[in-house]
């Protein structure tokens, strides 16, 4: 049976979609008067982080993205961490910050098929 999507398209578009709701928890917590700018810098670097693993998917950098995946995963723990210590941060902020902390959930699972699949075509490409 094949897939609809090919695995590493499955995988950028799940970056992107991750992104997004990343973008948008930034978004969110910069105009949250009761957020403290500690969370705004948490926030903004995990965006970062997440551009920056974007980017190796796009350029087909595969050695990479297992490094940057990893390092996302952790900046979203920390941030979300961060979230919870903040009281200041607002309600919608809060369910901002969650979302895109559990938009990372299944990336693990599907970027992990979609480098299965890179690496058995000897894809891997340093840059």
């Amino acid at each position: 049976m094949a897939e609809s999507m090919a695995p590493l398209e499955e995988v950028e578009a799940q970056l992107t979609r991750i992104s997004h709701c990343i973008a948008e928890a930034v978004a969110a917590v910069c105009s949250d008067p009761g957020a403290s700018p500690v969370l705004r810098a948490v926030f903004e670097e995990l965006l970062r982080k997440s551009e920056a693993t974007l980017n190796c998917v796009e350029c087909q950098r595969l050695c990479c993205f297992r490094a940057r995946v990893i390092e996302l995963e952790q900046a979203a723990d920390s941030a979300r961490a961060a979230a919870i210590a903040d009281e200041g941060a607002g309600e919608q902020t809060q369910e901002r910050i969650l979302a895109a902390h559990d938009a990372l959930r299944d990336l693990k699972e599907v970027a992990q098929r979609g480098l299965r699949c890179c690496e058995a075509l000897g894809a891997c490409q340093r840059s």
